[in-house]
């Protein structure tokens, strides 16, 4: 499990790690900087000169002593300080640089162009603590610094970028960053999602179980979490006891999005599929998906849809389904009648943002799987990731429901508000039906009774992952959303994979 951690959170991660091990926060700082020059030594030999820029905060002590470190195996080094005076423990390391005869150069603002970088940068000018917009001399010199063709290695996080807010302003452009214990959430927003690559976790020695304890401001989900709710099929089962799934989809012209829909809900493991759909929908089903049955129980106008509802573990509502006024009196007729969660997408959640009285009437868990126009529809605009955050946690909240925010790093928010960041998939899922199938694979495992939690994750991470295996035989430019569900059973296998192996 890899929690983000806020910035107060991480000082006090900090803080109880120098309690519970009896040790100052400069031995703390000694551990951090040994991990980076032990990755610095396996990754550059020494005929590889280094210049190190400072701020004269932590992160600025953090490249001292690392300067201080590298001079004393013979490395080429040269560091540059924007101040003499600092955090206590900059003052510290900044006297003993001085001691041993450190290369220290002060930045002359006024005079940039007098610098003259060595191979490769390091960056330590601000850490993750940044609380403001960067202005003035600071955004001169990270400007200049980024207009110099090298390499840069960021130490925690590229300066100008937070742990944990947006700053629109200009940060430095790294070519790799060496992070303390675990990514920070901002390495997660999409205004980044260009110039933050080739993050290394450094371990320094933070406490485990503190980590643990802390509440954390997202949660990253990868295989090894999928793994520990995944539901192995039993060796004796009937088709009935694999879920018996209904969706509510396609219409003239949108048939494509429901058998899509249909086949990957299948391709993820449900028993038994129905669609509620109109005649000429029904006929595309049976020759596209003749695994599928159809039916037309509320179409044709028959209201009472109790009975017929209680034969279903879910209902899918949206794909290719239209905003007709049958179809709009439809939904509402489902959702005031079904008592279990539904999955909505597409048209269905066109219809909600049509009508906002409709999402209270939602039963409580049920998943919704906006992409970022869609999610505007019914949330409302934002400026940046912080604010599109708080608001899908809001809404989360405030109506009971799951929220899956499609986007290159899929954002999920459950029933209580909790955030949940996606670690799988690529830029080939940027493709017509992406959705549809997104939409198929969590309804079929919330049909296999996982709860509509688990459905979420799994489901999210299981449409990246598949994608990811599709792309490793084939071109990215070339996925189609096809290739996601016949690559669904490969994904599956990684899963049991890692089962198996702990």
């Amino acid at each position: 499990m890899t929690k983000l951690l806020s910035y107060s959170e991480i000082i006090e991660l900090d803080h109880k790690t120098i309690e519970n091990k009896k040790i100052t926060s400069l031995d703390l700082m000694s551990d951090a900087v040994l991990t980076i020059e032990k990755w610095i030594i396996s990754n550059y030999k020494k005929d590889e000169s280094f210049s190190i820029i400072c701020g004269n905060g932590n992160n600025g002590a953090d490249g001292i002593l690392t300067g201080c470190k590298l001079m004393l195996r013979n490395y080429k080094v040269q560091t540059f300080y924007i101040s003499e005076f600092g955090s206590p423990e900059f003052n510290h390391q900044f006297k003993y640089a001085k001691k041993i005869g450190l290369n220290l150069k002060k930045i002359d603002f006024y005079n940039l162009s007098s610098i003259t970088f060595s191979d490769i940068i390091i960056d330590c000018v601000f850490g993750v603590g940044l609380n403001r917009e960067i202005t003035g001399k600071y955004l001169k010199l990270i400007n200049f610094v980024n207009s110099f063709k090298k390499k840069i290695i960021s130490i925690d996080a590229p300066s100008g970028i937070s742990a944990d807010k947006y700053f629109s302003s200009n940060h430095i452009i790294s070519d790799r960053i060496l992070t303390f214990h675990a990514p920070k959430l901002t390495f997660f927003f999409s205004e980044y999602l260009d110039q933050i690559k080739n993050i290394e976790i450094l371990d320094i020695g933070l406490d485990k179980s503190e980590y643990k304890r802390m509440k954390g401001i997202g949660e990253l989900i990868d295989i090894n979490m999928i793994a520990k709710i995944y539901s192995p099929r039993k060796k004796i089962i009937h088709k009935g006891d694999c879920g018996h799934a209904l969706l509510f989809a396609g219409s003239d012209g949108k048939y494509g999005a429901s058998i899509l829909c249909g086949k990957s809900l299948l391709r993820s493991g449900a028993g038994l599929l129905t669609f509620l759909c109109d005649e000429k929908t029904k006929e595309i089903i049976c020759k596209s998906l003749p695994e599928a049955m159809t039916s037309d129980t509320i179409i044709k106008g028959n209201y009472s849809i109790s009975s017929e509802i209680e034969k279903y573990k879910v209902i899918g509502i949206g794909p290719g389904l239209g905003t007709s006024k049958q179809v709009i009196e439809n939904f509402k007729l489902i959702i005031n009648e079904v008592n279990y969660p539904v999955v909505v997408d597409a048209d269905g959640l066109n219809i909600l943002s049509s009508d906002k009285d409709l999402f209270a009437k939602l039963p409580r868990e049920s998943i919704l799987t906006p992409h970022i126009g869609e999610f505007k529809k019914f949330a409302g605009n934002f400026k940046n990731s912080n604010e599109k955050i708080k608001l899908q946690r809001r809404i989360s909240e405030k109506y009971g429901l799951n929220i899956v925010l499609k986007g290159p790093y899929t954002t999920m928010t459950d029933s209580k508000g909790h955030l949940f960041i996606n670690t799988s998939g690529n830029s080939g899922l940027a493709t017509a039906g992406s959705g549809d199938v997104l939409t198929g694979i969590i309804t079929g495992l919330l049909a296999q009774n996982y709860t509509p939690f688990n459905a979420m994750i799994s489901g999210v991470f299981l449409h990246g992952l598949s994608a990811d295996i599709a792309v490793r035989k084939s071109h990215i430019n070339s996925l189609i959303a096809s290739d996601i569900t016949e690559n669904l059973s490969s994904a599956f296998i990684e899963v049991e994979k890692i089962i198996t192996s702990n």
